[in-house]
């Protein structure tokens, strides 16, 4: 009688086993083992037609932006923005007019990226950020889809090491490719997530936690590495003087959202920038919206617009 039992046991167990195997195979699962290029591949297809991709030579629009200043600075206003991209080149530009803060301008021509200042000599927060770790427009990260530059548009090019699993984020079920760029962007730790069912880009993060910072702190001139040679009396070096220190963590999110169709392709309509750095006892927050309300595609570009004005 106790080998019948467990005899059913086994089969009961071994039937659960297989329908988890299953509702796996059938997408009712978390699959984590997918292959990342399957799920680009239907990515791609959320955008258009491999004819309309191909028939793609540059890409821009005009829209509004607003931006709202939560820690650190305080304040909203809104603007005009423009994002234009000619192959790897690309240029996102937000004008606010404010004398204070006029604005952000990112670009990439190629091989240099350039920001712009909001006063002579200085970066926001979000422009040092993107110029320090400028590998994020040189990979064709930044603005996703609006590049023609795109890395998942180039994913064979770009040769990087990637990793799929799927999430859910507040509520959504998503599809995160972690993806390590070919050339290092140091510590940053770089997640792609596309909605789970239509495939469409709707998230990119960027998470960099560095240690001893000493460029968190209002004034920071970088992060300080190496020691302090003491010389005379002094007792101290640089090991003491960083003792203690906080960590810092840059965190920036790309969101896109509001789809339509634009001649052969479904594009985001609205991008959002969150960016906020926590170290040094110096918090700062902010976000930046972007609507798209004109697109022109392949027109012929000044190669100065890929160029930050300063």
């Amino acid at each position: 009688m106790r080998v019948k039992v467990m005899s059913r046991m086994g089969s009961f167990f071994l039937a659960a086993a297989l329908c988890l195997s299953l509702a796996s195979w059938c997408g009712f699962g978390f699959a984590e083992d997918r292959d990342p290029e399957q799920v680009i591949a239907g990515h791609l297809k959320s955008i258009g037609s491999p004819e309309a991709l191909a028939d793609l030579k540059t890409l821009a629009f005009a829209g509004t932006t607003s931006v709202e200043f939560i820690q650190g600075m305080y304040g909203s206003m809104n603007g005009t923005s423009m994002c234009v991209s000619d192959g790897a080149r690309q240029a996102i530009v937000l004008k606010y007019n404010d004398i204070n803060y006029p604005g952000e301008y990112f670009a990439y021509d190629g091989k240099e990226v350039s920001v712009g200042y909001i006063s002579p000599g200085q970066k926001s927060p979000l422009a040092d950020f993107l110029f320090r770790y400028n590998g994020i427009m040189k990979e064709g990260l930044l603005g996703g889809v609006y590049s023609d530059g795109w890395a998942l548009l180039n994913i064979k090019e770009k040769q990087a090491w990637m990793k799929h699993r799927e999430t859910t984020i507040d509520g959504r079920r998503l599809h995160e490719i972690e993806y390590r760029p070919k050339q290092s962007l140091r510590d940053m730790k770089i997640r792609i997530y596309l909605d789970a069912e239509t495939y469409r880009h709707v998230r990119t993060e960027y998470r960099v936690q560095i240690r001893d910072d000493m460029s968190a702190s209002p004034g920071g001139g970088g992060t300080r590495v190496g020691k302090y040679q003491a010389t005379g009396d002094e007792t101290s070096g640089f090991e003491t003087l960083r003792q203690g220190l906080p960590d810092s963590y840059y965190v920036l999110v790309e969101s896109f959202d509001d789809f339509k169709k634009v001649g052969a392709m479904t594009l985001p309509h609205a991008y959002t920038i969150d960016y906020s750095v926590e170290g040094q006892g110096h918090t700062f927050i902010a976000k930046w919206t972007m609507k798209a309300v004109e697109w022109l595609f392949n027109r012929t570009y000044n190669d100065q617009i890929f160029v930050a004005q300063k």
